[in-house]
């Protein structure tokens, strides 16, 4: 009675296999094929010298393959190597996609491990060639100014046997990737995967990153100026960047010798800061003010290591309502203001929103394998999926080349999570015939006429995109 009333297994599934719910991956298909990304990563890997070839048979999926359907996983949510077989499952999403034939999971890391970090280095040339060649087919000057900002995020990893981790200064197990981005076109340059015992990285690794990422730019660029962090204040840094001919812009740990400068600026010196009421600027320094009871609040924050310490103790005891904190500037951008120079570095600060797209729009909150080559490229593969999100804001009119979503809508479910269904193919075009459901205001499934299109409408319909020569 029991095993006749036992119910079968429940089976979630698609109603049929031409079903898929990443219909929007076909604006990355279609980006690939204009741009040639697959063609250009395997170039560039396969003209590497120093070190073995990360595959020489021709049989299943390229180096190039993989990473780019790696990028694509990451895209649609995918956040373990595990996910891949999700998206190897999705046949109808595969004429799709970029990458059709995505491999399994224990391919995808066997394969990852062979990977070394001469070899993401070329994965970094070929994604700032098919950014430069996008540029180029939207008529941006490329002799623009440049931006590069260089900082560091912490990525907490468990497991004793994770190559490469370290404790950092908060005693976690963690790694710590150092990422150069391009503030104006919202694009990740180069990226170093290092111990989080070394977020603060060694004067001559500081200026070895600087390097490539100014050598990543494209040829005829404008004036570079590059932001950074105090943690990169070295002496051989600023030297590389005076010999790569890059301005700079770099904040000075606070020491005595500040302390004592700081003390020796009269009143009639400090002048208002832009967009940033209540704080000042002066010569060499910027003020912010803080009440008491905010200073309470921030027991324990960094931020309070910019109050002279005399004065801090003098508001934690009551004697003082309110005390400035206080941010020293280097820089040799000598024909701007001083208040247009500290505003101009305060704006730093958007690479960690940058950072925080790694890591909640891709899957950068986590290193899953035991191997740091593996984790190399799952950290280049988040760059890619970054700088392809960021190619589709710039075709996008909808997120008005900006980088970023409207109204904070998350890009995979605005654009990349759509459900598509795939028709037959057209022989005579080789173009697809897709029916989209849609959702209509009252909540209502309904569902658009089949009509033959390749991709979802690009924001710039009269400036076509370079055609690959393969």
């Amino acid at each position: 009675m029991n095993d006749a009333r036992r119910s079968g297994r429940i089976v979630v599934r698609p109603d049929d296999p031409s079903l898929t719910g990443h219909g929007g991956l076909a604006v990355i298909g279609d980006l690939e094929s204009r741009l040639g990304l697959i063609v250009e990563i395997d170039g560039e890997l396969g003209r590497e010298r120093r070190a073995r070839p990360v595959k020489v048979r021709r049989r299943g999926v390229s180096p190039g393959e993989l990473v780019l359907a790696r990028a694509e996983c990451q895209l649609v949510g995918g956040a373990f190597f595990d996910h891949l077989q999700d998206q190897r499952a999705d046949e109808a999403g595969a004429r799709l996609r970029a990458v059709a034939g995505v491999p399994s999971a224990p391919v995808a890391l066997q394969l990852s491990k062979r990977f070394r970090r001469v070899h993401c280095e070329r994965i970094e040339r070929a994604m700032a060639d098919a950014g430069e060649r996008l540029d180029r087919a939207l008529g941006r000057d490329l002799a623009e100014p440049v931006t590069i900002d260089l900082d560091a995020t912490q990525i907490t990893v468990y497991g004793r046997c994770k190559d490469g981790a370290a404790r950092c200064r908060t005693g976690q197990l963690s790694c710590a990737p150092q990422i150069a981005f391009w503030a104006q076109r919202n694009r990740a340059l180069t990226a170093e995967l290092v111990g989080g015992n070394q977020e603060r990285l060694g004067p001559k690794e500081c200026a070895r990153i600087a390097s490539r990422a100014i050598g990543l730019l494209p040829a005829g660029h404008g004036a570079v100026t590059m932001r950074v962090d105090s943690a990169y204040y070295a002496i051989e840094l600023l030297d590389r960047l005076r010999k790569e001919q890059t301005r700079f812009t770099v904040s000075v740990p606070r020491s005595q010798a500040m302390w004592k400068a700081l003390s020796q600026i009269p009143d009639s010196a400090w002048v208002d800061a832009l967009d940033m009421p209540g704080a000042q600027v002066a010569e060499i320094v910027r003020r912010v003010p803080f009440a008491a009871e905010q200073i309470a609040r921030l027991k324990g924050s960094r931020r309070l290591q910019t109050i002279p310490p005399e004065q801090l103790q003098m508001a934690l005891d009551g004697q003082l309502a309110s005390v400035y904190g206080h941010s020293f500037i280097l820089t040799d951008i000598p024909h701007q203001p001083t208040a247009w120079v500290e505003h101009f570095h305060r704006h730093r600060a958007q690479i960690e929103e940058r950072l925080k797209d790694t890591k909640t729009g891709q899957a950068l909150r986590h290193l899953p394998s035991g191997d740091i080559n593996a984790n190399r490229v799952w950290l280049t593969a988040a760059m890619l999926a970054v700088n392809l999100t960021a190619w589709c804001c710039d075709l996008s009119p909808a997120a008005a080349a900006s980088g970023q979503a409207p109204k904070n809508t998350p890009l995979r479910r605005l654009l990349f999570n759509i459900p598509h269904r795939v028709g037959p193919g057209d022989p005579a075009t080789g173009r697809q015939q897709r029916l989209i459901p849609v959702l209509s205001r009252r909540g209502r499934q309904t569902r658009s006429r089949e009509q033959p299109s390749a991709t979802p409408q690009r924001g710039h319909p009269n400036t076509p995109l370079p055609r690959s020569s393969s």
